[in-house]
């Protein structure tokens, strides 16, 4: 069990690290204002729910949502961007913190992977909070960390706003740029190192505001 305790250690602790690169910048001096989240809905999720986990308004994050005719009803399995300020948070990595009241049998793994869709981890959210993952009391305020990034003006000065994007399953780096719209070769540029076939994982998209 500790060995497994510890590889776990070792593998968020990567995961850490990769991000922080993917970022470009490990010590952060200052925010870029604004990103978005692609978030990918789940079934029995609704934009009322997403508004609420994000704490923004509807008609906000429609305006990010040009192909939204519905708003009552938005396809499982479909991304929406939801709009939030990307953070230089303790001078060390971009990113925000969320506020996040927790349900009855919520854990850390269920809170990254249901209710933030992915767009985030068990161990970020963890390192921001001190309850014991698998036991956290219900319907209390907990902190939940979303990364982000504004870009490498190495790569390009093109681009201002980018989505924190989480991978699943079938996508790959072709049906990524398909969908943004942004050059396979640009995408891998802004994401040095990123396996875009994974099936798991976070990259960074520009994006159209």
């Amino acid at each position: 069990m500790n060995r497994e305790r510890i590889l776990l250690k070792l593998i968020n602790f990567c995961l850490i690290l990769s991000i922080l690169c993917l970022n470009g910048e490990a010590n952060c001096r200052t925010s870029c204002g604004l990103a978005l989240a692609s978030y990918y809905v789940w079934g029995g999720s609704n934009l009322s729910y997403i508004s609420t986990i994000f704490n923004q308004k509807v008609p906000e994050i429609l305006k990010y949502n040009p192909q939204i005719s519905t708003p009552d009803s938005i396809p499982t399995g479909s991304r929406i961007n939801v709009p939030f300020s990307c953070d230089c948070l303790n001078g060390d990595f971009l990113g925000h913190r969320f506020e996040y009241k927790t349900q009855i049998g919520d854990t850390y793994v269920k809170i990254a992977r249901i209710a933030f869709s992915n767009l985030t981890n068990a161990y970020w959210i963890q390192l921001v909070n001190t309850y014991d993952p698998t036991r956290v009391p219900d319907f209390i305020i907990i902190n939940v960390t979303v990364n982000c990034s504004c870009g490498d003006t190495s790569v390009s000065k093109d681009y201002g706003l980018f989505a924190t994007y989480p991978l699943h399953s079938g996508e790959n780096l072709s049906s990524v740029a398909t969908a943004s719209g942004v050059p396979p070769v640009l995408l891998q540029r802004f994401n040095p190192g990123s396996d875009f076939s994974s099936g798991s994982g976070i990259v960074f998209v520009p994006a159209k505001g």
